[in-house]
């Protein structure tokens, strides 16, 4: 690896000690020292990578280079489970968790998310469904709609917009009514909510002094804390309750499965009054998980693919604002898949490899590639030894116990591994920072875009297709990891990409976003404005937009808070700008 020569040292001393520093800079700092260097201190040694071959040496041998596991026991709040675990017992955890995960659980995830985006898109729109009114709280609302998608796949719970009335039993149920229930002081939904928002508090300080706490946020993290814990524990008994008696759970429901696999005909476990230890469970044919385990699994599911996701949604549809051509695309593609079909009677199995294989795919996978939804992804040095990994044929020994960050920011704009050309939006002799699906487009696959020789050889189960779409684009193995890679990658990426496919589908089938103006303009001004004239407002907004993506910060994962860029849903036909703005 690089020592870090002076110019480098320079641009890491204005940005090294922020927080974000690795947002902030980048790929200048492997731009200068080389695509992989160490930091070393006192106390730790620390490497950054950004280097496709390294990266997939490093994922593809799980056990050398494990997971930082004490960086992950906060996660342990309701148990252990899959992210905070390594060795067999993660590999236990993955083979009972992945069989959620197929693709006919898939589509049922693809039909719940359109439903919800018609929900969301009758909030945006507004009573008289005209929309074109400014919306400053899209994070809220995209955050909003995943839980919604997320309380049905994980739970089997459908939650309701404002507005929306119950239009069955499962609906009219204790869990979706926004009142809280007797034994609760808040809401299914509201208990929820506030503690994904609160959650930093209740990971960092422990139950006691979140009592003593003078914040109102940390007092709402504690009894939303409290609260989840009593709904998980009644949803877990009920679905142990029916697992004993046989039931089948109608549609997907992944703590329901969870629980099945100890509770079931079949299992391992036989009480819901008892939990077995690791012992008794290695003595059992069929490997069960414990109550605690159950219940942190299904609310690690719940944290790794509810912001994420809700991220993605946000920056995809503020991108496409900021690149009106792009959006353009996008809707013409879904018109032709789609045409007016209504979304409850689109078919996942005829329509879900065309979207990821088109523009839309490509809108999706660009999003990532430029804000993917942690900035590095951590491994460590592990078995007790030094290991060796080959860099441009040089051999690089890392050294036992180091920490090693796999820099997804630096790496997805690394040059040597992406179609280029200079930007058009800045004075960069690359476009690397701009937004542009059509880098996808182009259909090329990379020479080792195949596994190389790997010691993780089992089947972990799970969706085991590429993360990126037949029909695009195909980066190098190891140069594109919003997922990460390797065996230890997202086990509900495919899940993922449909959720967003649906919401997105949905959205640009009838309408256009646009980046709100009225900061340089009001209704009435931009309504006598000529056509240049517009696109010089329009411009002003973009510019600002660029600008205020880049103040993201990352705390769990890459956001924006909501209000900082405003945007309009309009209906197609109505736009003021994304129809003559490239």
């Amino acid at each position: 690896m690089a020592t870090v020569n002076q110019e480098a040292a320079e641009i890491m001393d204005r940005n090294y000690m922020t927080p974000d520093w690795c947002w902030e800079l980048l790929y200048d700092p492997f731009a200068k020292t080389g695509d992989a260097f160490l930091t070393v201190s006192p106390g730790s040694v620390l490497g950054f990578v950004s280097n496709a071959e390294a990266i997939h040496q490093i994922t593809s041998h799980r056990e050398a280079f494990p997971k930082p596991l004490a960086s992950y026991r906060i996660l342990e709040i309701f148990g252990r489970n899959i992210i905070t675990t390594e060795g067999i017992e993660w590999k236990e955890h993955r083979k009972i968790s992945s069989p959620s995960f197929t693709e006919k659980n898939n589509a049922l995830v693809f039909a719940e998310s359109c439903i919800q985006a018609q929900g969301m898109l009758r909030k945006w729109l507004g009573p008289d469904g005209k929309g074109n009114v400014t919306l400053k709280e899209v994070p809220t609302d995209t955050m909003r709609i995943t839980l919604h998608i997320i309380s049905r796949i994980g739970f089997g719970v459908r939650l309701l917009w404002p507005g929306e009335k119950p239009r069955n039993k499962e609906q009219e149920s204790a869990y979706s009514s926004n009142d809280a229930p007797e034994g609760h002081t808040m809401s299914f939904e509201r208990s929820l909510s506030t503690l994904l928002e609160t959650l930093v508090w209740v990971l960092f300080l422990p139950k006691w002094l979140l009592k003593l706490m003078p914040f109102h946020s940390a007092r709402e993290a504690l009894e939303s804390f409290e609260n989840w814990g009593q709904y998980m524990n009644e949803l877990f008994a009920q679905k142990a309750q029916d697992a004993m008696d046989g039931k089948e759970s109608e549609g997907m429901d992944i703590m329901g499965s969870l629980v099945k696999s100890s509770y079931g005909p079949s299992s391992a476990q036989g009480s819901i009054k008892t939990s077995p230890s690791r012992v008794e469970k290695g003595q059992a044919k069929k490997v069960a998980l414990s109550d605690s385990e159950i219940l942190g699994n299904a609310f690690v599911m719940i944290v790794a693919g509810h912001e994420t996701t809700a991220n993605s949604i946000h920056f995809s549809l503020v991108e496409l604002a900021n690149s009106p051509r792009s959006q353009r695309q996008v809707q013409a593609e879904v018109q032709k898949i789609f045409a007016d079909e209504p979304p409850e009677s689109w078919d996942y199995d005829a329509n879900i490899n065309t979207l990821l294989g088109g523009t839309l795919g490509a809108t999706l996978n660009e999003q990532l590639r430029l804000m993917p939804p942690v900035v590095n992804i951590p491994k460590s040095v592990g078995q007790g030894h030094d290991q060796t990994i080959v860099i441009d044929g040089k051999k690089i020994i890392l050294p036992v116990g180091a920490h090693i960050n796999l820099n997804t920011v630096g790496l997805h704009r690394n040059p040597r591994y992406w179609p280029t050309e200079p930007s058009k939006i800045t004075t960069q002799d690359n476009d690397l920072d701009d937004f542009k699906p059509e880098r996808w487009l182009i259909k090329r696959v990379a020479k080792d875009d195949s596994a190389t020789e790997s010691s993780e050889d089992d089947d972990f189960g799970g969706f085991t297709g590429k993360t990126t779409s037949e029909g695009l684009f195909r980066p190098v193995r190891g140069s594109y990891i919003p997922f990460s890679d390797g065996a230890r990658s997202c086990l509900g990426r495919r899940l993922a990409q449909v959720k967003i496919m649906g919401v997105l589908a949905v959205i640009f089938q009838r309408c256009s976003v646009e980046l709100a103006v009225d900061e340089w303009a009001t209704d009435d001004e931009v309504s006598k404005m000529s056509v240049e004239e517009k696109r010089a407002l329009y411009s002003k907004a973009q510019r600002k937009s660029r600008e205020t993506i880049r103040g993201a910060t990352t705390l769990i994962t890459l956001k924006l808070h909501p209000g900082f860029i405003p945007v309009r849903l309009v209906k197609k036909g109505e736009e003021r700008f994304v129809n003559i703005v490239d």
